[in-house]
């Protein structure tokens, strides 16, 4: 089995694709001489804690880190990165991760975090609540946002996500004014905006209406971030 350096040194110059699939690779500080002409870079099923080294691949349009030891993502700025498939590794902290997404890949559009501790869906023993609410959010932060997990994201979403903030935006407000010294908790107050049956764009305005969250497993702002607010 080639190590990855070897792989590296291999590479030939003129292909826009890299594979080190499987190769027990920890760490990944090395690029090829043709770094940033390469578009496709994949380096799943490996032992990676850190997602080093990618500052030389300027050009990627497709990252693939699938099954490593992941956990706090820091990735450098990747102008034309579409797709970026994360799943299974050991992501826990979501607004960090989108923090850095939001900045650094303008152009994202395919985005897969299944089987990660921040996305609740049935790998992670999630309920379909939790799991929206996670898209909500996700979906929010990442405008350009075409597809997230294993589902594309629909119009409806959009609007729904925006309006959870929106919102959560008033709720900040009113405890602001009203309350500035109490420990009133957002997290018993569901920023889910309406019910799934309902046309969303007859309720474009907001009053004095509140609706309660009955997920089971999760409390009905936990996936907002201050960022959103």
């Amino acid at each position: 089995m080639l190590t990855a350096a070897e792989h590296l040194n291999q590479a030939d110059s003129t292909s826009d694709s890299l594979f080190l699939v499987g190769q027990d690779i920890t760490e990944f500080n090395i690029a090829p001489k043709n770094a940033q002409y390469v578009k496709h870079l994949d380096l799943s099923y490996n032992l990676l804690e850190k997602a080093d080294g990618l500052q030389r691949f300027v050009g990627l349009r497709e990252l693939i880190l699938d099954n490593n030891q992941l956990s706090n993502i820091k990735i450098p700025l990747l102008p034309f990165l579409h797709t970026l498939s994360l799943n299974k590794n050991r992501v826990h902290d979501l607004d960090k991760l989108l923090d850095t997404l939001a900045k650094c890949t303008p152009l994202l559009e395919y985005l897969s975090l299944l089987g990660n501790p921040v996305c609740p869906n049935e790998l992670m023993h999630g309920d379909e609540e939790d799991y929206q609410l996670y898209r909500y959010s996700v979906i929010n932060r990442l405008k350009g946002l075409k597809f997230l997990d294993s589902r594309p994201v629909l119009p409806a979403e959009r609007i729904q996500a925006q309006n959870r903030v929106k919102i959560a935006q008033v709720v900040k407000a009113l405890q602001e004014d009203l309350c500035p010294e109490s420990s009133f908790d957002l997290a018993g107050i569901d920023a889910t905006p309406l019910d799934k049956t309902q046309d969303m764009a007859q309720h474009a305005g907001f009053g004095k209406r509140t609706y309660k969250y009955k997920g089971k497993n999760s409390e009905g702002n936990k996936f907002i971030s201050n960022d959103d607010l």
